[in-house]
């Protein structure tokens, strides 16, 4: 029980590290894939540094107890590395309102945080807009794969899984995030339930990324004995 208490904890961290992992270890099929690799690792470095906080609160002193700055960080990080990657697809590439929708989110994220919210505490307004750039951006990506067949894609690229695991991620943690501060208040049962449904969401999000570069390999980046 309480080695699945750690796993809960840490969902944020270890789906994402086998996924960088598994893109360190072998080369991929498709190489134009660097912007999933900054994602992995600054995501990565985020989270960890936020869950560390998390865990061992007593290890810090009190000006560097919370960790609202990082999860606001990687509101912003998360988006536009995902949204930068996606635009790059040939089949993306003729939607110009996606390019549109991305500056718009660069603009509302420094006018939110100059004039409405602070960076150091945690932006719901940030919440929003990320689940919404990142769900109009992947459910595009969908549509486009079902209606249009002049730049095809096989199933086996990772921008399919890429694009699942966000799109399932947004889905479950847009309204969790949105609602758990208040629901801690009325209901703590509840919200702890909020929160391993969301760590759920991290393990799957950070797994269906793995699956797709570990389907997406082509050998091994550096030659391992024994290995063929």
């Amino acid at each position: 029980m309480r080695l699945l208490k750690e796993i809960l904890i840490w969902s944020e961290v270890w789906p994402l590290a086998i996924a960088l992992t598994i893109f360190i270890i072998f080369k991929q099929k498709r190489e134009n894939l660097t912007l999933i690799f900054w994602l992995l690792l600054t995501t990565l470095v985020l989270h960890f540094t936020a869950c560390f906080i998390s865990r061992f609160t007593y290890l810090f002193p009190k000006e560097l107890k919370k960790n609202n700055i990082l999860y606001n960080i990687l509101a912003i990080c998360k988006p536009l590395l995902a949204g930068a990657y996606l635009m790059r697809l040939e089949q993306l590439k003729k939607y110009r309102y996606l390019k549109f929708l991305y500056l718009f989110f660069i603009v509302f994220t420094i006018i939110n945080f100059s004039f409405f919210e602070s960076i150091f505490s945690f932006s719901p307004h940030m919440v929003v807009a990320e689940s919404i750039l990142l769900l109009i951006f992947t459910l595009t990506f969908f549509l486009d794969a079902m209606i249009d067949d002049d730049i095809p894609m096989p199933v086996n690229h990772p921008a399919y899984f890429f694009c699942a695991a966000i799109s399932l991620f947004e889905s479950i943690n847009f309204f969790i995030y949105l609602f758990l501060f208040p629901v801690f208040n009325e209901n703590l049962e509840f919200a702890i339930l909020m929160i391993n449904i969301s760590a759920l969401a991290y393990i799957l999000y950070g797994l269906l990324i793995a699956t797709g570069l570990f389907i997406n390999r082509n050998g091994l980046r550096f030659p391992i004995k024994g290995y063929s």
